[in-house]
C-alpha cells in the first residue's frame, strides 16, 4: 500500500480493464471531448464547435469512449446526446494533473482549452 493512501496494488483482473481504459483516453481529442464532456452532455455539433475538432474525428473518438463505458449516448430526435458515464475518469486526470513534474511538460501552455 501507498503511504498516506487507501490504495493498494491492483487486482490482476483489473489490469488488463484499465489498461484498455488508459488506451482509450491516450489521445489528444478523446481527452478534448472527455474535458467538455465533463461539464455537461453535448451534441456532436456543440463538441465540434468546443473542440475545434471536425465532425468526422469526434464521432469516431465518441464511439470509442463509447465502447470502453466511458461515455454514454441518448437520442432526443433530432439530437443524440453525449455524457461521460463514468464520472471517475474525471477524478483519474485531475490526480494525473497533480502528478509530479507535469507542470515541466513542455508547451502545456499551447493546449486548447476545451
Amino acid at each position: 500500500m501507498i503511504a498516506g493512501t487507501n490504495v493498494g496494488p491492483l487486482a490482476g483482473d483489473d489490469i488488463d480493464r484499465f489498461a484498455e481504459v488508459l488506451k482509450a483516453l491516450a489521445s489528444p481529442a478523446r481527452l478534448r471531448i472527455v474535458n467538455i464532456l465533463s461539464r455537461g452532455e453535448r451534441t456532436v455539433t456543440e463538441i465540434c464547435e468546443r473542440s475545434g475538432l471536425k465532425q468526422s474525428l469526434v464521432s469516431q473518438q465518441l464511439k470509442i469512449l463509447r465502447l470502453n463505458n466511458i461515455v454514454s449516448s441518448r437520442k432526443e430526435v433530432p439530437h443524440t446526446y453525449y455524457s461521460l458515464k463514468e464520472r471517475n475518469v474525471i477524478h483519474m486526470l485531475n490526480c494525473l494533473s497533480r502528478c509530479e513534474g507535469i507542470d515541466s511538460v513542455p508547451n502545456r501552455n499551447n493546449v486548447k482549452e476545451a
